[in-house]
């Protein structure tokens, strides 16, 4: 009868063994799986915090890039508005254009350099207004 007692024990001892692995292999399971969710929710802040820092600099790009197309138009529209003037003025077309022309000869040359109207007025020592107000005039004499 001891034999069975022993076996008995034995079976039990075997069952509590194999109980205990299970539990610690499903608890280092679990372990490594908290941990996995925390790398992946790190790594989700992450992410959302440089996309949101691309969508930021990608605004701010645009809009440079639409500031300087703005401003390149301007400068088209001013060097066309200058070549027509130059055309009329070697026609002889009038004396009006002529004297515009001599007069405000330096703001012209300027413009023709690619200069914008804030660039031009700085380095005559004039008004953004006064330099824009002159081309204008001279865009209306051409027309």
């Amino acid at each position: 009868m001891h034999y069975y007692l022993i076996e008995a024990l034995l079976v039990v001892s075997i069952i509590v063994v194999l109980y205990l692995v299970v539990k610690v292999f499903s608890r280092q399971k679990a372990d490594d799986q908290m941990d996995l969710h925390q790398k992946i929710i790190k790594n989700q802040a992450i992410l959302s915090r440089e996309i949101h820092e691309l969508k930021m600099l990608m605004k701010h790009h645009q809009t440079l890039i639409q500031d300087a197309h703005e401003q390149w138009k301007a400068e088209l529209e001013a060097y066309e508005a200058t070549a027509k003037i130059e055309s009329k003025t070697k026609t002889g077309d009038s004396g009006q254009n002529l004297f515009l022309n001599d007069r405000y000869k330096e703001i012209f040359e300027l413009q023709n350099k690619g200069q914008s109207v804030d660039e031009i007025a700085k380095q005559l020592g004039k008004g953004s207004g006064e330099i824009s107000f002159i081309l204008q005039l001279a865009e209306q004499a051409r027309t």
